[in-house]
């Protein structure tokens, strides 16, 4: 496997940094790794998920937010410009189709993708750990909800069955109930938690397994 830092530039001017795990032996879709709150690229699940889906075959890009490694939310409505720049950055060296996975956080900004960006490329969504924002910046969740009727495909909710900042399943399911346009899939994993400690590898190979099963 090859790793490589790379920088890309977003349509508004702001370079994001980057690590791309590039298998030897490739197989579709590649992945877009979108890291948390108080997070960057190379900390935390952006740090050990990438290497064990390149593990199966799929090219992935851990990359930077323009509010990495900030404690507070800041430039929430701009967020889809960094994934934008993070999807066509896939899309220009690996051709689709992209799946974009998030952890914590940036579920929110993956949720509001598709209506904030007006990009229908990306038609899975993997989102691990979604809806804790609901605890400390409701209007946010509020938005994700509104916004979700314009997801289209399929997404996979990966939740710490020992998360208690989820409220078990409750998260996952309004976010179900409000992606009417969507098929989405939830597991809770036993055992897990906000971070999925002592469970990577079990969260590594329901994302690889569920990818698997997509057409």
């Amino acid at each position: 496997m090859l790793v490589e830092l790379v920088t890309v530039t977003t349509q508004d001017g702001v370079e994001l940094d980057g690590a791309v795990h590039d298998p030897a032996v490739r197989r579709a879709p590649s992945i877009l790794m979108v890291h948390g709150l108080t997070w960057n690229f190379y900390r935390g699940m952006s740090r050990w998920l990438p290497p064990m889906l390149a593990e199966a075959g799929h090219p992935c890009l851990s990359l930077n937010m323009r509010d990495h490694d900030l404690r507070e939310p800041k430039d929430f409505e701009l967020a889809f410009h960094d994934l934008r720049a993070g999807i066509d950055y896939l899309w220009q060296r690996w051709g689709g189709p992209a799946v974009v996975v998030g952890h914590g956080y940036a579920c929110n900004k993956v949720v509001c993708y598709p209506a904030q960006s007006d990009d229908r490329r990306v038609r899975q969504f993997v989102l691990t750990t979604l809806g804790s924002v609901k605890n400390y910046r409701p209007d946010i969740w509020d938005t994700v909800l509104k916004l979700a009727p314009r997801i289209a495909g399929q997404a996979l909710v990966v939740q710490g069955a020992i998360d208690p900042s989820l409220g078990g399943r409750a998260r996952a399911d309004e976010l179900a109930a409000a992606a009417t346009a969507a098929t989405v899939e939830i597991v809770l994993l036993e055992g897990a938690n906000h971070y999925f400690d002592g469970r990577r590898r079990e969260l590594a190979d329901c994302i690889v397994e569920w990818l698997g099963r997509r057409p």
